[in-house]
């Protein structure tokens, strides 16, 4: 069994895994700066959470793992940013969905 492969690749698989509800979302990221492409807020930007909320309404687990792909891709690409900062932008909001 492979060793948690780290670096571009795993960025680009987790990115790879965008399923039909990511594709209603307009608020996507651009990297390497994790912007938003529309708004050029931090992403997830204040609307791409609600559009990300909207498409996973079904099933957030699968958000929160989705997220939780994208920032440690985050993290590997943003290593000047504080991974606690990094955790909030990305996961930290999922966990009040599902209140």
């Amino acid at each position: 069994m492979d060793a948690v492969t780290t670096g571009p690749a795993s960025v680009d698989r987790a990115l790879a895994v965008v399923d039909d509800r990511m594709r209603a979302v307009d608020h996507q990221p651009h990297r390497p700066t994790w912007e938003c492409r529309r708004c050029f807020e931090p992403w997830p930007c204040a609307a791409g959470q609600v559009q990300l909320a909207e498409a996973y309404r079904g099933d957030r687990a699968a958000l929160a793992i989705y997220m939780g792909e994208l920032y440690a891709a985050a993290l590997e690409e943003l290593p000047a940013f504080p991974p606690q900062l990094l955790y909030t932008q990305f996961v930290a909001w999922t966990r009040a969905l599902a209140r």
